[in-house]
Order: C-alpha cells, then structure tokens, then sequence
C-alpha cells in the first residue's frame, strides 16, 4: 500500500505540532513540513525524526513549497497571529497575502491535493484557499468548529458530573465569537443533556460558552500558543480522509443552500473522505439556534467580503 503524503505548511508551534501528532498516530504516512524558511522546517523535522527510531513505516522531511508535490492532503497552518488584544479577523489581510503567494504554488504541485486550513480565521482563510486554488468546494475544508465542540465538551465534564467521552454537541456555524451550539439535541450516554444533569439554565450555558470561545486566547494571555488541541482536532481531520472514517467531524466546508445558506464557510457535522467531503449531516435546530445560525453567517459573509476585496 502506498504510503499516504500529508505536506504541513507552517512549522511553527501549530505546524509543528500537527506534524508529530501525524507520525506519532499513523503508519504508512510520509509527512512533508514546508516553510519559506529551510532551516526552521528541518530543524523540526530533524528533531521529529529521532522518533522514528521506534516508529515503523512513517518518515517526515522538510521542504520548501515549491519542492512540495504528490501531497494526499495540504494542512495549511501558516500565517500571522492576532494581536492579544485583537480577533481573528484582525489578521484576513495578513494572512491572504500570504496565503496569495502560497496556495497557487501549492495547488499547482499538488493538483489530486484536499486543503485542510488551520489558519486563523479558520472559514475565511478556507474561502481563500478555495478561490486561490481553483478547487472544487469539497477538496477544501476548515478545521472548524471540531476544536470547539471539544473543548465544550470538556468544560462541561469539569461542571458538572459527566464523561466527557460520553458527551454528544453539535458547535456549528463559525469558529469564532458566533459559534452556534446545538443545546437542544446535546446528549450524555444517548439521555438529553438537562435530564442527565438536572437544572441547566440559560446562564450556565452562556458561561460553558464563553469559556468555549475565550479558550484559545485564555493561552494566549498566558503567554502561550494553543497548538495541542488544534493539532490533535486537525489531526483527526487528516485521518477521517484518509481512511475515509464514518464518523461526521464539525469541518467547515463552503454552504451550497444547505439549511438555506449561501456562499460562505461554516461547520456541520460533515462525514469525509479521500475526495474531501462525502455527506453533510444537518442537524435540526430550534428557532433560537436558526437564528443564532443566521447572525453566524452574517459574521462570516463580513470576514469573506474582506478577502475577496484583497484577493
């Protein structure tokens, strides 16, 4: 069987990172770690490739982008991070100037390639990626709200006497500020979240949430990255296509007129494959969540309207 090629651009703490987890959890994969800067890139994969003395079948090098051909999937992590103070979008102009000198480059070497983008802010920079590539809307996807939900899903077994493992939400729409979770088919073991944990009022969901949203920049204003949590949620994401897993994964993808919407890059609970998106999953929501869903996509059409006035 042919080995799978996963090329990393970026490796920096998130670059990095994902590129270990890749080799740590999978056999039969080659992973390439490209940056601009040669000696950055191979000083990483220098150091990860001492593991590969107890690791079977897998190999990692560094390369420069225009050196990066064949790749199965591209995880794109490179690009300026926002201000402590700031948001993710305060980054678009930044970061589609860079992705301007990249992804045709990128696509051009790697033209059977699925993008998977990490970069910040993670649906509009997938919109970019899309629009540089010429590729078709399924072969490129955002990591999306997957880190979210996970991160809820945590925040929740820390409140309250649940298994995180056994807890079941849906965060659709941005990753970002307008993240939408779905309170009203969330689950503990298969029995509805408020019954499994009594009293659950608006307020306590507002805080879970805010917890959920803040996290990443929680890290930050300690004076670290969050690269992880990220890396482990795009790993999973790279496994999902490869190995074509059943399970839906909260990617963002471009909307095509699912649940009404248009035009711009949000997550749902999306089953992949080697092509990128197989099936789109759509949750049934309550008037409330609909509505939080438009305001998220109204947030995203902003972020978007912004790239394409640079692209």
């Amino acid at each position: 069987m042919r080995s799978k090629k996963i090329a990393v651009v970026g490796s920096g703490a998130i670059g990095s990172t994902v590129a270990h987890s890749l080799i740590l959890r999978n056999r039969d994969i080659e992973v390439l770690l490209v940056n601009r800067s040669q000696q950055k890139a191979w000083a990483k994969a220098f150091d990860i490739g001492h593991t590969l003395a107890e690791l079977e079948g897998r190999s990692i090098r560094a390369v420069m982008p225009e050196e990066c051909e064949g790749a199965d999937v591209i995880v794109m992590t490179a690009g300026a991070l926002p201000r402590e103070d700031g948001t993710r979008a305060d980054v678009i102009q930044d970061n589609v100037a860079i992705f301007r000198q990249l992804v045709p480059l990128l696509a051009r070497h790697n033209p059977e390639a699925c993008f998977l983008n990490v970069t910040n802010p993670v649906d509009a920079m997938a919109y970019a990626i899309r629009r540089l590539s010429g590729f078709s809307p399924g072969r490129v996807l955002g990591t999306g709200t997957e880190l979210d939900a996970m991160r809820l899903r945590a925040f929740l077994a820390e409140q309250y006497p649940l298994e995180a493992q056994r807890i079941s939400i849906d965060v659709i729409g941005e990753h970002g500020d307008s993240m939408v979770p779905v309170w009203s088919r969330a689950q503990h073991g298969g029995t509805p979240l408020e019954i499994a944990i009594g009293l659950f009022d608006t307020a306590e969901k507002e805080e879970l949430l805010t917890s959920t949203r803040r996290a990443g920049w929680d890290i930050r204003l300690a004076g670290e990255h969050s690269c992880y949590a990220i890396a482990f949620t795009a790993t999973r994401i790279v496994e999902a296509m490869i190995q074509a897993s059943p399970r839906p994964l909260l990617v963002s993808s471009l909307m095509q007129g699912e649940l009404g919407i248009h035009g711009v890059y949000m997550s749902l609970p999306t089953t992949l494959g080697p092509g990128g998106v197989v099936q789109k999953h759509l949750p049934t929501l309550t008037a409330e969540e609909t509505a939080q869903l438009e305001h998220s996509r109204a947030q995203l059409a902003l972020q978007i309207a912004q790239v394409e006035a640079l692209l």
